[in-house]
């Protein structure tokens, strides 16, 4: 089960839950919720005033859960609550490869949900990549 996380009456994230216990947890909101990301120097970012543009900022699966095929319906679950919503597009920023940080997720998880590659993170390590999906 996947629950929208509220507070303060503004949606923040998704909670999944295994035998009613929380065991991932995304992040997604309008991008521009999301100040570090707007203004990142790192993250190639267009368009940053647009409201219809979402973005997954987090993806993170509780130990003991891993492996267990929990981030493709979270990823699902974020995209279809970002259009019923509002959004145009999904973004997110997961890792090309590791190391890395998982807690944005991984780049064959959001191209297994449609997502695309759109542009790439500016740094040496070039670690990110930023990936979007029209909704």
């Amino acid at each position: 089960m996947i629950d929208c996380a509220i507070r303060a009456g503004d949606p923040v994230g998704l909670i999944e839950y295994v035998d009613q216990r929380p065991a991932a947890w995304c992040a997604v909101a309008p991008r521009t919720e999301y100040y570090a990301i707007v203004r990142s120097r790192t993250l190639p970012i267009d368009d940053p005033d647009d409201p219809s543009i979402w973005a997954i900022n987090c993806l993170f699966v509780k130990n003991g859960y891993r492996g267990r095929g929990l981030t493709a319906p979270m990823v699902e679950a974020a995209v279809e609550h970002a259009r019923t919503s509002g959004a145009r597009l999904v973004e997110a920023y997961p890792v090309k490869s590791m190391p890395g940080d998982p807690g944005r997720g991984v780049l064959s998880t959001f191209l297994s949900a449609g997502f695309t590659p759109h542009a790439e993170a500016r740094t040496t390590a070039k670690r990110n990549i930023v990936v979007r999906r029209t909704v």
